[in-house]
């Protein structure tokens, strides 16, 4: 019977092989055109963390119906500058916004039963968080125009979707973000 680390040695060298014969392909965490796009996406998904934490503190809910609509409408006037449609930019956006909000309660429900409860006083949303979440907006937004008429393959979107989860985005969370780069 061959050993348990036999075939741990057999899986490293072959890993090896792969890089040493693939290094692009070894190294690439995503696409290139893409990696842009994504970093601002974990970002934005981060920032949801203080979003939800002054809500969670001020009491206010998660969802906000009439500032998402005007931040749409927003997103949609920049894109037109950007070359943008407007269902080009919902594409990206409407599912971002569901993800943010999905993250939001996802973790004041943890906090309410005693999970990871932060202990900082939250950064206040209208003059700190809100500013900071426009400015990673536009940036995605920016990337957007660049890749949004690019065709995605499935391995798109599971890189991006495991990059996400690599920095700390529950895996549901992570699949609404990435919906955008298409292969189901």
């Amino acid at each position: 019977m061959v050993s348990h680390r036999f075939h741990l040695l057999c899986i490293s060298l072959a890993l090896g092989f792969l890089s040493a014969a693939f290094p692009d392909r070894a190294a690439a965490s995503v696409d290139d055109r893409l990696n842009p796009l994504v970093t601002l996406m974990i970002q934005r998904l981060q920032l949801s963390r203080e979003v939800a934490w002054y809500k969670c503190r001020v009491g206010i809910p998660v969802a906000d119906p009439a500032r998402e609509a005007r931040m749409l409408t927003d997103l949609k006037a920049s894109g037109l500058k950007e070359g943008l449609s407007s269902s080009e930019v919902s594409r990206l956006f409407v599912p971002q916004i569901a993800a943010s909000r999905r993250f939001q309660e996802e973790l004041i429900a943890g906090w309410r039963s005693g999970v990871g409860v932060p202990t900082m006083k939250p950064i206040d949303l209208a003059t700190e968080i809100r500013p900071r979440l426009d400015r990673i907006n536009h940036g995605m937004l920016s990337q957007w125009a660049l890749v949004c008429r690019s065709p995605f393959d499935w391995a798109d979107r599971e890189e991006a979707l495991r990059m996400l989860q690599l920095h700390g985005i529950p895996a549901e969370v992570a699949r609404i973000a990435v919906s955008p780069l298409g292969g189901k």
